[in-house]
Formats: C-alpha cells, structure tokens, sequence
C-alpha cells in the first residue's frame, strides 16, 4: 500500500502543477503552451521509473500506464508512441521480464487509438478495449504458469482498478484545468461584448444628441423670414461636425492596431517640440523641453505615439486661460522611459481626473470624449501607463511610462 500511495504522488504530484501552473496563466491572459504538457507527462512518467521504489514490475508498468493513457486520452498520439517505447527500453535493460509481451501490450495501445480515435465515443471504446487487453494479458500470463498462484492474479486486477481510478482521476484534473480555461475566456468574451454594447449605446448617444439639435433648428427654418434661418445653418453645421468628428473618433478607437519597430524616441519628442513651439508662442504660452539624453531607442509605433502625445499637448492648450507653460520632461529609470507633460492650466476636478480614461466623457463643450481613451489603449499597447494628476486652479500632470 505504501509502494501505491508513494507512486500515486509521483505521478499526479506534476499534473496537479500542471492545473495550478494553467489556472495561474489564465488569471494573466498567459495561454498555456503544448509542450508545458509534454513537459508535465514526461516528468510524470520520469519520477515513476526511477524514484518509486517499486520492486514488483507488474505494478511499475501499470503506473507507467498512466501518463501514456493520458496522451491517448488527449489525443497526444506521438508522445503516447515515444514514452511507450522508452518504458520498453527501460523495463528490457532494467527488468528480467518477457519483453516481447510488454511490446505487444503497448503497440496495441497505439494501434486501437489509430482505429477509434475519429469517434465521437472514443474515450469510452478507448477505455474498455484497454481495459480488455490488460484483462486479457493478465489471463495469458496465468496460463503460461508465469506465476505460481491464483492469488497473484487477484492482486494485479486490484492493482489495475486502482490504476484505472487514478488515470480517471488525473484526466478529471486535465478536464478541469480546460474548463477553467474555457470558463475565463468565456467570462472575457462576456466583458468584451457587454463592454462594445455600451460603447455602441454611448456612441448613439453621443450622434443622438447633435442630430436631435439638428432637427429643432431645422424645423425652425421659415423660408419667408430667410434672415432669421440663416443664424440656424451656422449651428447646425457645428452640429453636424461634431457629430462627424464623434464618429471619426470612435473609428480610430476601434481600429487600434499597433505596428512596432524600433526607433529613436528623441527624434519623436523633437518633432513634437518643433511642431508646437510656433504655435505655443503665437498663443503667449512657454513651452519647455527638457532632455538630457542623446539616444533614447524604443520598440514602438512611431505615429501611434505622435498621436498620443499631440492629443495631451492639445489639452494642455486648450486648458490653459493666459500666462501659459507647457513642460515636457524626460528622464529613464529601471529600464523605462519616463515622460511627464505638465500644465499650468484649468486643472480638473475629482470627478473629472476619475472619469478621463471612459470613453466618450468630456468636459469640453465641443470635445468627443475619446482623446484619452483612446491615447491611454496606444500606451497599454506599449506595454506602458499612462497617469493623469491633476489640481483645479493648478495645473494638470500626464505621466507616461514606456520599455526601453
């Protein structure tokens, strides 16, 4: 019984890793790679081999067993043939024992999973064949006068029940490990789409609202007084262009795609200053630039980032009333690229700094609400963060951090 239980924990003991090590994986959208199971099979059968302490060579190979049901059982065909073949070389160098019987017990294995493996039933013919044939060798056996009473063979069909709970019980951890996969993909896909629901419904809000506007002030229109209609084309133009850029917006969100390549981010930010600073200085507003690094390499989307960073410095602008300064400032730490845009503008409040990240919130009389949003899902990208600090009556802080 001791023999049992000590090869019972060698052989599960890789598999119940297995289910942690897939279940730890999912919880970080890690997929779970194939030959994470080899690996798991190979060490199961590995530890059974040597480190069992078995004696009784019947009973080593049925817990060799195991791990190469658990193949066919997944439908690891190959890796099923390979270990089998190795436990044969192993039992003939190690065991006294009739090979050839070994050999044959295992090629029927492979060859009845060849037969059956494209049913729909196959786990359950799969099962009771194996079942049959391991039945039948033990009965072959005894009438060979391999063993010297009808006790021995009492005992290896109690051995092999035994062997049969534990490979049901290590597909049950197999099956359970699948589910929980299954589970968390489903619960995303659930997310995913509860998530597009509510873009969609904020999104025919957002046209809704412009259009409804639309259709007052052109319900208005009286062809006799054309004089007082035209003062209603003016704003239903600035409607509709609202409506327009809302859907612009929403588009570019949508369609994010990330094309990486590796680049010098100085070239970036010094493109981004030149671009600004006329602009800045015809508005009275001081833009700063401060970097003491000459070369600062990323993997990135150069016009993916350009677009960040002109969204934040537009904020930056549109937040400021008068006697305006923009800093940028970058400093590198621990591998990352820090870059901090900062603003002595309007500031927000808590609920404003709480809510930027949703899609379509804006204080803006005439902004979309999705600058942010979508500059923020460019940075994740990127494997980096983008934070918002910000004070009313103070000023306004972005920091982003990316990898090197």
């Amino acid at each position: 019984m001791e023999t049992i239980i000590l090869n019972t924990i060698l052989v599960t003991f890789p598999i119940l890793m297995y289910l942690v090590f897939s279940c730890y994986n999912v919880l970080n959208s890690v997929k779970v790679e194939k030959k994470v199971f080899i690996i798991t099979i190979c060490t199961s059968l590995y530890l059974s081999l040597n480190y069992s302490g078995c004696n009784d060579m019947e009973l080593l190979l049925l817990f060799c067993n195991i791990p190469i049901l658990i193949c066919y059982f997944k439908k690891e065909k190959m890796l099923g043939f390979i270990l089998s073949n190795l436990v044969i070389i192993f039992t003939y160098y190690n065991y006294s024992i009739n090979i050839y019987i070994v050999i044959i017990k295992y090629y029927v294995y492979f060859f009845t999973y060849i037969l059956l493996y494209k049913r729909k039933d196959f786990k359950y013919l799969f099962f009771k064949i194996v079942a049959i044939i391991q039945g039948f060798f033990i009965t072959f056996e005894y009438f060979m006068n391999m063993y010297n009473d009808i006790d021995r063979i009492f005992i290896l069909i109690g051995y092999t029940l035994i062997i049969y709970f534990i490979t049901f019980f290590c597909l049950y951890l197999f099956k359970l490990s699948d589910n929980i996969t299954k589970l968390y993909i489903d619960m995303n896909k659930i997310k995913e789409e509860n998530k597009l629901k509510n873009s969609l419904f904020k999104l025919t809000h957002e046209i809704k609202n412009p259009i409804a506007v639309c259709k007052g002030y052109i319900d208005m229109i009286n062809l006799d007084n054309i004089d007082k209609s035209k003062k209603y084309i003016g704003i239903i133009k600035s409607e509709l262009d609202r409506s327009l850029n809302v859907m612009n917006d929403f588009m570019d969100y949508s369609k994010i795609k990330i094309n990486k390549d590796i680049f010098d981010m100085n070239i970036l930010l010094d493109e981004i200053y030149d671009s600004f600073n006329l602009l800045l200085r015809g508005k009275n507003i001081k833009f700063n630039y401060n970097n003491n690094y000459e070369e600062i390499y990323l993997n990135g989307d150069y016009d993916r980032l350009k677009q960040v960073f002109i969204n934040i410095i537009k904020n930056s602008i549109e937040s400021i009333d008068r006697d305006g300064i923009i800093d940028i400032d970058v400093s590198l730490i621990n591998n990352m690229i820090k870059i901090i845009v900062s603003d002595n503008g309007i500031g927000m409040n808590k609920e404003s700094l709480d809510n930027i990240y949703d899609m379509f919130y804006t204080t803006k009389k005439n902004g979309t609400g999705l600058g942010v949003s979508l500059s923020n899902e460019i940075i994740s990208g990127h494997g980096g963060k983008m934070i918002y600090e910000s004070t009313e009556c103070i000023g306004t802080k972005c920091i982003i951090t990316l990898p090197l």
